[in-house]
This record gives C-alpha cells, sequence and structure tokens, in this order.
C-alpha cells in the first residue's frame, strides 16, 4: 500500500469516529442477531451516527446478568456513553431479576444513565404488538414454552419469521407507531394490574432514538 494510500485510509478512520452532537448510546442486547439486527436497521433508518450509537449483543452472552455486566464494564473502559440501554428478555432466564437488581443499583456519573428494556416473554412479543393489541398473558403449556406461543402468534401476521432474519425490521416498521402506543398502553393496565405478563419497555429505546437527533435543535 502506498504511502498516500495510508494517508488517506488514517483521514477516513479519523472522519468515521467524529460524533454528532447528541447523546452517545450504547446498547446491549442479549440475542446475538435478532435484536441487534432490528436495533442496527432502526439506526440506519433514522440515519443516526455510528459513532454515537454502538449496539452489541454476541460480545456480551445471552444471560440477562452478563448483559449488564457487560455494559458496565463497557462503561468503565471508556465512559463516554451518555446512554446504556440493557436488552434483555424474561423468558426463562434465571439471571432476569438479578439483572433487574444490578441495573437499579448501578450509579453513573451525574447527567448519564443506564436502564434495562425488558420484554416478557420475549422480545418477539414487541414485534406482535406491530399487528395486535394484546395483554393476553403467555405461560408454557401443551409442550412450548411461554416463548414459543409468542412465536406462533407472530408467525400468523409473518408466516416465514424466524429468529436471526435479517428482514424483520423492514417488515414491521410501517407499523412501527402502532406498536408504541399499543405498548404504552399495556404498560398502563399492567402496571394497574400488578402484572408484567405481558410486557415490553423497547417502545422508550425506540422513541428516545426516534427523537436523538432533536436535541441539537
Amino acid at each position: 500500500m502506498s504511502r498516500r494510500q495510508e494517508r488517506k485510509n488514517t483521514s477516513f478512520r479519523r472522519r468515521a469516529k467524529i460524533r454528532e452532537p447528541y447523546d452517545v448510546v450504547l446498547i446491549v442486547c442479549e440475542d446475538e442477531k435478532t435484536e441487534p439486527n432490528y436495533f442496527n436497521a432502526l439506526k440506519n433508518e433514522l440515519r443516526l451516527s455510528n459513532a454515537n450509537i454502538r449496539i452489541c449483543g454476541r460480545e456480551c452472552g445471552s444471560a440477562p446478568k452478563s448483559v449488564v455486566e457487560f455494559a458496565k464494564q463497557e462503561f468503565k473502559k471508556d465512559p463516554v456513553y451518555d446512554r446504556i440501554f440493557c436488552v434483555f428478555d424474561k423468558d426463562r432466564h434465571e439471571t432476569y431479576s438479578k439483572a433487574l437488581d444490578m441495573v437499579r443499583s448501578t450509579r453513573l456519573p451525574s447527567g448519564k444513565e443506564i436502564k434495562a428494556i425488558t420484554t416478557v416473554p420475549c422480545f418477539e412479543f414487541w414485534l406482535l404488538l406491530h399487528f395486535k393489541d394484546t395483554a393476553r398473558p403467555y405461560v408454557p403449556a401443551g409442550g412450548n414454552s411461554a416463548c414459543g406461543l409468542v412465536m406462533r402468534d407472530l408467525k400468523k401476521f409473518m408466516p416465514n419469521y424466524e429468529k436471526g432474519q435479517n428482514d424483520v425490521f423492514v417488515r414491521t416498521y410501517g407499523s412501527i407507531n402502532y406498536a408504541i402506543t399499543c405498548a404504552k398502553q399495556l404498560e398502563k393496565r399492567q402496571e394497574t394490574a400488578g402484572t408484567d405478563n405481558p410486557s415490553t419497555k423497547v417502545h422508550h429505546l425506540v422513541e428516545y432514538l426516534q427523537n436523538l437527533k432533536k436535541q441539537v435543535y
């Protein structure tokens, strides 16, 4: 490689690291494909800077506790992040409650936040809300897990859905505002009812990203 090309590549890397004047965000997901693919597609749709938004999945393992531990370690290594979002499901994870406790007890410097973005029983419930407003609880039945039953209902609207697909965001984005409305209404109902089955907080992260650029105006 010529010196001129080396200088050109170095210059490109420097430009790529320049951040926009809005929050620097770390999103850590328990799943290595489904959630990272979804949020990367949302980031691209909203034209958010790669230098501002970092999305992890494969690096942190699949247990909720490991998601939070990884997020805290990354912040310790580089405390540049203004917001940290830990995305994980309840499903049958043994460390779900522990992960929530870890998030609640974590104290970051003033002005910085760490939040748990949970879904009960699994992320597919958030996807289901793009097509159906439902508060029916999901419990294991007929040899199916709670998440398996959510998947069954989702496939009524997305027959070929499988975890890890790259086109999930594209197939649901047209109804994202409907899903946000359903999630907000469900959140209020479940708070009154004192239950989290089913529930999702993904809409909080989605709306945050949608409004991120407004910080500079």
